[in-house]
């Protein structure tokens, strides 16, 4: 018998494709060992000095890692501790991450000079021409801040223990809210870096911790989806395929690793419309427990909105959605209304914007708090919100990764979020592209939607379509520059666009190995393109082979 109810056999299916998901996703997240100790530079001209113990050494590189802030530094080397060599400049440019200075000689001192107040240093490691860590031995005050962490110095810098992209704005801001401090990122509500802050509080300032809870996130979609299509096809089969194309997606898999808050922002999204639609199913319950999806609903909705604008977007769409189900009621379906109807049009401004409301502007507490607060009163926080609005309606920028709206379902640009090289010269390349399985597949899959929307006027297809063209349509008109990421929040929906085509083929055909194989084909382009949503180490042929289209950059 066909059921939406999820069954012991769902539960044991949604734990073991979720348990296989979550053990690929945490294979090489992140390093759990940076420094967590900084010398900060007060003034302009601070410094620290230090003491090869070795003695006149030749020496070839410098390794340090930066802090919450960056800035130049001038470095200085002497044989004796009194005449110093002329300054060579240490340009930084990233945050919380390993950096290399080359430098050759034979030295016994060195001295680093802060070119800028409020610049961090974390650690630092000297190294001889045969690749040796020297011992060094702090002179001047807070050297030793530098040389307390010595096993957290790395063999190799990757994105295992430094952040790339957007990391460097997210988790930055991340530690700033942990720590009081002024904040950097301020484009975007607060709710997705404070999640992020969560981890770090106990494993400290780590890739791992800052990482976390966005892959939870994206571990989380993985039976969400699962739930949801399982809703809407009333079969196990289909809840299979869902979850599985969910993870075995490459933008799924790359955006929930990165340190951002995206992950949150497309689980939340995902929410708010499986309660909605478990409360337009739910025509045989009780008032109270329609009421209790709704506010669920609109409490993910408030929870997506303060996590990143976009939400705002799908917000729109589930207001659609409700409202055509209402019209479908009345219309076509000839109800009345009655009393329950009135209670629940008017609980809705509850859940749907006085709980949004509140759950927004308790995001912003951090901006109350901090030392000289951004936000003092209604006022400054309005003129907060317009500061964002004007950021992101004014930006004039360009970017050799940006896109236009209409290329993302074909995946024609890639981002490139990582290029390293191990020091047995093989490639690690992390670059954030769909699974061309899926993605291209999921073009007349839909188009079929849309046909059987018009012909069927089955409302699950046209609850599939309402948000993915909702969101499509924001995109339209934005001037600025737009990234393959900004499809991300309407990705789930076109997967169901993908399993509402499966259910068709399977009911015409009343067989199952369609959906054989299209598992078969999206885990195997999975496994080929591994290296690049992951970072793992392969040959420049291997990348080569990879690039199917010449504009996926690598």
């Amino acid at each position: 018998m066909k059921t939406s109810k999820i069954t012991k056999k769902d539960v044991i299916l949604m734990v073991i494709i979720t348990l296989v998901y979550a053990i690929v996703s945490f294979i090489n997240l992140g390093s759990n060992t940076n420094p967590q100790t900084f010398w900060k530079t007060e003034n302009v001209g601070d410094s620290i000095t230090f003491k090869i113990e070795q003695g006149d050494t030749n020496v070839t590189k410098i390794r340090y890692y930066t802090g919450v802030d960056f800035g130049d530094y001038s470095l200085y080397v002497s044989y004796n501790g009194e005449n110093y060599s002329d300054p060579l400049t240490i340009e930084t440019e990233k945050v919380f991450a390993w950096n290399d200075f080359n430098l050759t000689g034979n030295f016994e001192y060195i001295k680093i000079v802060g070119e800028k107040q409020g610049i961090y240093l974390g650690e630092i490691a000297v190294y001889d021409d045969e690749g040796n860590i020297l011992k060094l031995t702090p002179i001047s005050e807070n050297s030793n801040l530098v040389l307390d962490e010595q096993n957290t110095v790395p063999e190799e810098i990757s994105y295992l223990n430094s952040t790339y992209f957007d990391e460097i704005y997210f988790a930055r801001t991340a530690y700033e809210h942990q720590h009081n401090l002024p904040i950097y990122e301020w484009t975007h509500p607060p709710l997705g870096k404070l999640l992020m802050a969560v981890p770090m509080l106990f494993m400290g300032m780590t890739p791992f911790a800052y990482r976390l809870m966005g892959n939870i996130a994206g571990i989380l979609m993985i039976p969400t989806i699962y739930i949801f299509a399982k809703m809407l096809f009333k079969e196990s089969k289909y809840g299979v395929l869902a979850a599985i194309i969910m993870a075995a997606d490459g933008m799924h898999f790359v955006q929930t690793r990165l340190g951002t808050a995206d992950g949150f922002l497309v689980l939340f999204i995902i929410l708010e419309y499986l309660f909605m639609y478990k409360y337009i199913i739910s025509e045989d319950k009780t008032l109270r427990k329609k009421l209790l999806y709704l506010f669920f609903s609109g409490l993910f909705m408030g929870l997506a909105i303060a996590t990143k604008w976009s939400g705002v977007f799908a917000g729109i769409g589930l207001a659609l959605v409700f409202f055509v189900n209402i019209a479908i009621n009345i219309f076509v379906k000839k109800k009345k209304w009655n009393k329950e109807d009135t209670i629940t049009i008017l609980s809705c401004f509850g859940f749907f914007v006085f709980v949004p409301i509140v759950i927004y502007l308790l995001s912003y507490i951090p901006y109350y708090i901090v030392e000289n607060a951004y936000i003092k009163d209604l006022k400054t926080f309005i003129e907060w919100q317009q500061q964002m609005y004007n950021y992101h309606h004014n930006l004039v920028a360009t970017h050799p990764y940006s896109s236009m709206w209409y290329t993302w379902p074909i995946t024609k640009q890639s981002i490139l979020y990582w290029v390293g090289t191990t020091s047995n010269g093989a490639i690690t390349r992390i670059a954030l592209l769909g699974n061309p399985a899926i993605w291209w597949f999921s073009i007349p899959c839909i188009i079929y939607t849309v046909i059987a929307t018009i012909k069927t006027r089955d409302f699950k297809y046209l609850f599939i379509l309402i948000p993915i063209f909702s969101m499509m349509a924001s995109y339209v008109g934005i001037s600025r520059i737009m990234f393959l990421y900004h499809y991300f929040p309407i990705l789930p929906f076109v997967m169901l666009t993908i399993v509402a085509f499966a259910k068709w083929i399977c009911d015409k055909t009343k067989s199952d190995v369609f959906i054989y194989i299209f598992v078969a084909v999206i885990v195997i382009v999975f496994i080929r393109f591994y290296p690049i949503y992951s970072g793992f180490p392969t040959s420049a042929e291997y990348i080569k082979e990879l690039q199917w289209l010449k504009t996926w950059i690598w």
